[in-house]
C-alpha cells in the first residue's frame, strides 16, 4: 500500500513550487498553479498525502491560494478515465474549494462531495487560509451497480451516513502515515472493497448492490467507527453500550450484532481497551506516583477488585507485578 507525502515547509521557499509541480505531474498528472495576486509563488504553502490501495487511490491536499488543473494534455498522456469522488473533509469558515468540470461549478460549501470523470478536463481552486480537499479515485468502480450515473454526475452528492463514513475511513488511512503500509494483501483488498462499497452506497447503487454493500462496507465501517470511539473513550467509567449506540444512531442490538459478526462482544472489546490502557500506565514511569487503584479508575474501572481479577486473568500477573517488571527492565 504505497504512501506518498509532501510538505512545502520542508523545502526552501524558492524550491516549493517546483517540488509540488514535479510531484503532481509525476503522480497525479495535474498542473499546480499559484495565483500571482496577493501571494508570491515562492511562498506556496501546501501539504499533500496519497495512499494507493488495490482499486482505489486516496489523495488529500490542504493549503492556501493554489489551483490544480487537469487538461486535455494530461488526459491524452495517461488515458485515465476513472470515476473520482471529490470530497469536503471539513473546512473552516471562509476556507474551502471550488471545482469545475464540463461547465458545472462545484463549491465545497454546497455538498460533502461530488462525482467527477477523470477523463474530462477539470480544475480545483483553493481559497481561504487553509482549504482542505480529499479525492478518492476508483479505476474499476462497477458502473452497472449504480442506479443513475448521469444523475450522480449532474448534482452534489446527498449527505448520508455512507458518505460520512467514507470520508472518515479515507482520512484514517491517510493519517496512519508510512506505518500504515504494513498490511497483508488480504487486508489491503478488504480495505479497498470497504471503500468501494461505501462509495456505491453514497452514489446510489441498485437494490441488489445496495444490499451487498450494506452487508460489507457499511457494516465494517460502522464497526470501525465504534471501535475508534471506544479506544478514545474507554477511560470513562460511565461509558455504556446504550450511549455508544445513541451516539452512532443505531440500536444497542445492532451494536451487539456488529461485534458478534467478528465472533466477539462489545463488553469484551471495551474491557480489552481498558486493560491495555491500565497496562500502559503501569509501565510508564510518568505514572509511578499513581497508585494502582488510581490507574484502574483512570482506565475506566469502577471496581478495583474486579480490575485486579480481570488484569491477572488477561496478563497472567498482578498490576504490581507489571509495574515491577517495567522498573527492572528500565534498569
Amino acid at each position: 500500500m504505497a504512501f506518498i507525502e509532501l510538505d512545502t515547509r520542508h523545502y526552501p521557499r524558492h524550491e516549493r513550487v517546483d517540488a509540488v509541480q514535479d510531484t503532481c505531474a509525476a503522480i497525479t498528472h495535474l498542473d499546480i498553479q499559484v495565483p500571482a495576486r496577493g501571494r508570491a509563488s515562492a511562498e506556496l504553502d501546501m501539504r499533500m498525502r496519497m495512499r494507493v490501495l488495490p482499486g482505489v487511490s486516496i489523495g488529500y491536499a490542504e493549503g492556501a491560494a493554489w489551483c490544480a488543473q487537469r487538461s486535455t494534455r494530461h488526459i491524452a498522456h495517461d488515458g485515465a478515465d476513472n470515476l473520482a469522488l471529490w470530497l469536503n473533509p471539513g473546512n473552516a469558515p471562509g476556507c474551502g474549494w471550488v471545482a469545475h468540470q464540463h461547465g458545472s461549478e462545484m463549491p465545497s460549501t454546497r455538498s460533502l462531495g461530488y462525482l467527477v470523470q477523470y477523463g474530462l478536463p477539470s480544475d480545483v481552486h483553493m481559497h481561504g487560509a487553509r482549504g482542505r480537499f480529499l479525492c478518492l479515485s476508483f479505476p474499476q468502480l462497477p458502473l452497472s451497480q449504480l442506479s443513475d450515473v448521469d444523475r450522480a454526475l449532474r448534482q452534489p452528492l446527498p449527505d448520508s451516513l455512507p458518505l460520512r463514513l467514507l470520508i472518515r475511513q479515507a482520512q484514517e488511512l491517510l493519517h496512519r502515515g508510512p506505518g500504515g503500509t504494513n498490511l497483508s494483501d488480504a487486508q489491503r483488498l478488504s480495505l479497498s472493497r470497504q471503500l468501494q462499497d461505501l462509495a456505491l452506497l453514497a452514489l446510489g447503487s441498485k437494490p441488489d448492490a445496495r444490499a451487498a454493500a450494506r452487508a460489507g462496507g457499511l457494516r465494517q465501517a460502522r464497526l470501525d467507527a465504534i471501535k475508534a470511539d471506544l479506544r478514545v473513550n474507554a477511560g470513562r467509567g460511565d461509558l455504556s453500550l446504550e450511549q455508544i449506540a445513541a451516539r452512532h444512531r443505531i440500536s444497542p442490538q445492532y451494536v451487539r450484532a456488529l461485534f458478534a459478526h467478528e465472533h466477539g462482544s462489545f463488553s469484551d472489546y471495551l474491557l480489552e481497551q481498558r486493560l491495555q490502557r491500565a497496562l500502559a500506565r503501569l509501565r510508564n514511569p510518568h505514572y509511578a506516583h499513581c497508585s494502582v487503584d488510581a490507574i484502574a479508575y483512570d482506565a475506566g474501572f469502577n471496581n478495583p477488585s474486579w480490575f485486579y481479577r480481570a488484569f491477572k486473568r488477561r496478563f497472567a500477573m498482578t498490576p504490581s507485578d507489571a509495574r515491577q517488571r517495567a522498573r527492572q527492565a528500565a534498569t
